[in-house]
C-alpha cells in the first residue's frame, strides 16, 4: 500500500476534529443569540450529525490505513527477506587468452555490495583458477548459508602458426639448418632433425610450450619437412677445341666436375668426328673432314644438378671424294690408317701424266683406282693403298704402244727378246718401262709413292720351282696372276703362297680393259707373273678377262700398280 493511503485516516479524523469546533462554536453562537438558539440547535444537531458521521467515516479511514500500513510493512519485510538472499555463485564472463602479462577475469552475478571476492583472482599462465565469494552482512546464499564458495575460473592457451622453412639452403658440404617462419623458441620446442649436410628432405618437430596451441586445439609435435637443395653443378674441360687430322686422329680431354655424376659425351656430327669416354676422360676421334661440336655432360647425383659443356672440333683430313684430294693428304690418311674409312675399293683419281715412256708420249690426266687398302699387309707392309692404272670415262684402260699386238724389240713388252730368263727381277719391263712410266708421274706423286715389296718368280727359264719365288721392291710395278685372277693356272705354282688377290677383282670388278685411246677395243694387258712350264712366256690377262700367256717380247697393254704409305 501507499504512504499516501496510510495518512488518509489521519486527516480524515483532523476534519472531524475541525467539524467538532465549529460545532461548539455554533453552540456558543446559539447561547448567545436566544433567536437563532432554534435554528442553531438544529443547524448543531445537523453539523453534530454530519460531524459524527465524518468521525465514523474517519474511524473507518483509520482503520483502513492501519490495514493499508501493516500491508505495507508486510510488503516492505517481504522485499527487505528477498534482497539478502543470494541465489547463484558468480560465474567467469567471456573468456580470457593467454598474453604473457597478468589478467583478471570479469564476473556475472556479482555485485561486490553484496559478495566478497577472494582467493585466486589473477593469473598470467593459461590454466584452471579458483576464486570464492562470501555473502556480506545481512546476505546469505539460496541454501541458507553464508560460507565461502569456490567459482572456477580460466586463462586459454594462445593459439600459434605451424612454421615453415625460410627460404632455401643449398648443398655447400658443411651441416646447416634452417630458418623458419612463425617460429619463437619461448612459444615452441623444436624438435626432430634440425641440421643436414647433405642435398634432401628433413623432418623437424615443434611441440607448443605450456601457454600455447594450435590450431583447433591440438598440443601434439608437428612434423615440418625442410630441405638442402642441389648445388649447381661444375663442369671443366681440359680442352675446349681441339683440331684433327691425319697426324692427331684423336684428342683426349680430362674433365673435372663436382660431384660423382656419370660424365657422358655426344658429338653433334659423327660423320665428322665420334666421341667416347672412360670414366672422366673424353676421347675424340676424326672421322671425316669437317666440324663437329662435342657436348660433355655430368650427370646429377645426389647433392649436385647435371652441369654440361662443349668442345668444339676442326677435323682437317682428306676429303671422303678421293677425286678431290691432294697426293699427299692420300698418303696422310694410308699412315694414319684411316683410307679406309674415306675411300672405298674401286675410287679413282685423276693423276696427270706427261712424259715418254718408252716410244708412247702421255700428256694428260688418266685416273687411277683403288686396288686395295693394306693389301697383303704381312708382306707388303699395313697403312697402304694400292692403286692400278687407269680409267677414262668408266672404262679400264691399259696404256698401248703403237706397236700393240706386235713383237717389238721396245715398248710395253716384258724383254726385248722372246725369254722370261731371269722372271720378273730381270726384266725389260722391271728395269726400263716402269721407271719411265714413274717419271711421267707428277712429282706430288712420285714424293708419296712407297717401294713395295712384291714376291714373284724371279728365275724364269721354264721351271716350276718353288724357290726360284723371291722379292722385289718397286715403286712401279704389274700385278701377279694370282693378285688378279685370285688362282694360279701358269704361274709359279709357289707365287701365291706370298700372295692374294686385290679386293678390287676379288669383288667382282672386270679384268677387261681397253686401250688407253681407244675406249671402244679391248687389249691384251701384261702381269709380271712368268709362264712357270716354258722359258719364253710371261702371264696375261686376255681381252675377255682370262687368264693367258704371251710371247716374252709382245706389245701388250700395259696397267702399272703402285703403292701409297
Amino acid at each position: 500500500m501507499a504512504l499516501g493511503t496510510v495518512n488518509a485516516p489521519r486527516t480524515a479524523a483532523l476534519d472531524a476534529a475541525e467539524a467538532q469546533a465549529t460545532a461548539e462554536s455554533a453552540l456558543e453562537k446559539a447561547t448567545a443569540n436566544e433567536e437563532a438558539i432554534a435554528q442553531l440547535r438544529t443547524d448543531t444537531d445537523n453539523a453534530l450529525t454530519t460531524a459524527q458521521e465524518a468521525k465514523d467515516t474517519a474511524d473507518r479511514a483509520l482503520t483502513a490505513a492501519n490495514n493499508a500500513q501493516t500491508a505495507a510493512d508486510a510488503a516492505l519485510d517481504a522485499a527487505a527477506q528477498l534482497t539478502y538472499i543470494i541465489n547463484a555463485v558468480p560465474t567467469q564472463n567471456g573468456t580470457l587468452t593467454y598474453t604473457g602479462t597478468a589478467q583478471s577475469p570479469e564476473w556475472n552475478s556479482y555485485d561486490s555490495g553484496k559478495l566478497t571476492l577472494g582467493g585466486t583472482t589473477s593469473g598470467t599462465d593459461a590454466g584452471t583458477y579458483t576464486a570464492t565469494f562470501t555473502p556480506a552482512d545481512g546476505y546469505k546464499w539460496s541454501d541458507g548459508t553464508t560460507d565461502a564458495k569456490s567459482a572456477s575460473w580460466t586463462i586459454g592457451r594462445a593459439t600459434v602458426a605451424v612454421p615453415s622453412q625460410s627460404g632455401s639452403l643449398t648443398y655447400t658440404g658443411s651441416a646447416q639448418s634452417p630458418s623458419w617462419n612463425n617460429y619463437d623458441s619461448s612459444v615452441l620446442t623444436l624438435g626432430g632433425t634440425t641440421s643436414g649436410t647433405n642435398a634432401g628432405t628433413y623432418t623437424a618437430t615443434f611441440t607448443p610450450k605450456s601457454n600455447y596451441q594450435w590450431s583447433g586445439g591440438s598440443t601434439d609435435a608437428k612434423s615440418v619437412n625442410w630441405t638442402i637443395g642441389k648445388a649447381a653443378g661444375s663442369l671443366s674441360l681440359s680442352k675446349t677445341s681441339v683440331t684433327l687430322s691425319t697426324s692427331a686422329l684423336t684428342a683426349a680431354v680430362t674433365a673435372t666436375r663436382s660431384g660423382s655424376g656419370a660424365v657422358s659425351a655426344s658429338s653433334s656430327n659423327t660423320s665428322a668426328a665420334t666421341v667416347s669416354v672412360y670414366g672422366t676422360t673424353i676421347t675424340i676421334t676424326a672421322k671425316a673432314k669437317g666440324t663437329a661440336t662435342i657436348t660433355v655432360s655430368a650427370a646429377a647425383d645426389s647433392n649436385y644438378n647435371a652441369a654440361s659443356k662443349t668442345v668444339s672440333v676442326a677435323v682437317n683430313l682428306p676429303s671422303s671424294t678421293l677425286n678431290d684430294c691432294t697426293p699427299a693428304e692420300i698418303q696422310s690418311a694410308a699412315k694414319a690408317g684411316i683410307a679406309a674409312s674415306l675411300w672405298n675399293v674401286g675410287d679413282k683419281i685423276s693423276i696427270a701424266l706427261g712424259g715418254t715412256v718408252v716410244d708412247l708420249s702421255l700428256s694428260g690426266a688418266y685416273y687411277a683406282y683403288i686396288l686395295g687398302f693394306g693389301h697383303n699387309s704381312t708382306v707388303e707392309g699395313s697403312n697402304t693403298i694400292h692403286f692400278q692404272f687407269g680409267e677414262v670415262y668408266n672404262k679400264n684402260r691399259a696404256f698401248c704402244d703403237s706397236g700393240y699386238g706386235s713383237q717389238n724389240s721396245s715398248g710395253f713388252v716384258m724383254n726385248t727378246t722372246n725369254v722370261n730368263t731371269g722372271g720378273w727381277a730381270s726384266s725389260y719391263m722391271r728395269s726400263t718401262v716402269c721407271p719411265a712410266f714413274l717419271s711421267a708421274m707428277p712429282s706430288a706423286w712420285q714424293n708419296v709413292i712407297a717401294a713395295c715389296t712384291k714376291y714373284s718368280d724371279n728365275t724364269g727359264g721354264g721351271s716350276n720351282t718353288a724357290s726360284f719365288v723371291s722379292s722385289t721392291s718397286d715403286k712401279i710395278w704389274l700385278l701377279s696372276e694370282f693378285e688378279v685372277q685370285g688362282a694360279r693356272t701358269y704361274a709359279n705354282s709357289a707365287e701365291k703362297n706370298y700372295q692374294k688377290q686385290y679386293a678390287y677383282y676379288a669383288n667382282g670388278n672386270s679384268k677387261v680393259k681397253y686401250m688407253h685411246d681407244d675406249g671402244g677395243t679391248t687389249c691384251a694387258w701384261w702381269l709380271r707373273s712368268v709362264g712357270a712350264a716354258d722359258k719364253n712366256l710371261f702371264r696375261g690377262v686376255r681381252t675377255d678377262g682370262t687368264a693367258c700367256v704371251a710371247a716374252a717380247f709382245n706389245s701388250f697393254g700395259y696397267a702399272p700398280g703402285f703403292m701409297v704409305a
